[in-house]
């Protein structure tokens, strides 16, 4: 019956070791998910922020110095029918608006595919993580019940 139980430990240990590695896991992958969410919330609000220059023509603007809103500025738009996108890491170019806004509803596109991705993969990783907790639940129940018969021999 030791060797079983022995056994039972060992298998435990592994398998807590293996449940510590998708717990590392899931958090990166939530994090990556987390950051696309928020990369897809600044294109809508970049997108909307176009189409409010568009429709109201209007140079004089508030301009926020961080993503939170904490400081504006006033500022006076050179254009109100051209914006500045970034096509790549460090490649920017001026752009009617309405293809401005073309190049952002594809980063959304493909921000929103990768968040699926991601949310698809976080599910295996939980699904995964929940089936070896309750692998580990079963061994320790299974040694709970061996160390009973034990004591009652």
């Amino acid at each position: 019956m030791s060797v079983d139980r022995t056994r039972a430990e060992e298998v435990i240990q592994q398998l807590l070791i293996q449940l510590e590695e998708l717990r590392e896991a899931i958090r990166v992958v939530q994090t990556r998910s987390l950051a696309l969410s928020s990369e897809l919330q600044e294109i809508r609000i970049a997108y909307d922020t176009l189409g409010e220059i568009q429709k109201l023509s209007q140079q004089d603007v508030f301009a926020s110095l961080d993503r939170n809103g904490y400081v504006f500025v006033k500022a006076k738009l050179l254009s109100v029918d051209e914006a500045i996108v970034r096509l790549g890491k460090e490649y920017y170019i001026s752009l009617p608006i309405d293809k401005a806004k073309n190049v952002l509803m594809e980063y959304e596109k493909e921000l929103t595919e990768e968040l699926r991705e991601t949310e698809t993969e976080l599910r295996k990783l939980t699904e995964l993580y929940n089936q070896i907790q309750k692998k580990i639940q079963e061994y320790v129940a299974m040694l709970q019940k061996s160390s009973i018969s034990e004591k009652r021999s």
